[in-house]
Formats: structure tokens, sequence, C-alpha cells
């Protein structure tokens, strides 16, 4: 695994909390931009990907439009290239909290 993979996928990580933000009403979260901060994209992925439930950013995106799940981390796991970063067990754990709400994969993703 490349750290120019991880690097990106970090700064990945700050872009889709940038986005959030630019969302009507926007989306400030916090605690997700101080945990890839603190932690770093991957670390604070492997973090939310091994909690049981949905984190507070999920339901908070869920709620302002379902589309706009296409930028929860369970969403950019999935994309290429960043998959590689992940087992199979953490993009399954992605792959059924998307389907769960009916949100359709990214088109890599099987």
């Amino acid at each position: 695994m490349s750290l120019n993979l991880e690097e990106q996928f970090h700064a990945a990580m700050l872009h889709i909390h940038e986005q959030a933000a630019r969302l009507k009403p926007p989306y400030r979260a916090t605690r997700f931009r101080q945990l890839v901060l603190s932690s770093g994209g991957k670390a604070a992925a492997d973090q939310l990907l091994a909690s049981t439930s949905a984190s507070d950013g999920f339901t908070e995106l869920f709620l302002r439009g379902r589309e706009n799940l296409k930028l929860s981390v369970e969403y950019l796991v999935l994309q290429e290239p960043w998959k590689a970063l992940f087992s199979e067990e953490q993009l399954a754990v992605a792959r059924r909290r998307l389907q769960d709400v009916g949100i359709a994969l990214p088109d890599a993703v099987t």
C-alpha cells in the first residue's frame, strides 16, 4: 500500500467535509474534521467503519437528502482507487450501510 495513496485519501476525506459544508442547509461536521486531522483520513475511516452503527454524520447527510450520502465515508471508500486501502469486511460494512437506505453504490463496486 502506497503512502501516497493514503495521503490522497486523506485529502479526499477533507474534500467530502468541505462539500458537506456547502450543502443547503450546510452540514459542518466538526468532529469528523477533527478526527481526520488528528488521526489521518485512513485511520478515521477505519474507526468509522469499525463502529456497529452508522455515524451521526451519515444520519445528518441522509436527513439533508439521500443523494447527499455520496459525501459519506461509506460511499468514498467504495470508489477507486480508495477501495484498495480497505479490507473486504470494511467494504462490506460500507456497502450494507448504503444499501440499507437505498443508495446506489458507486459504479465500480459489485
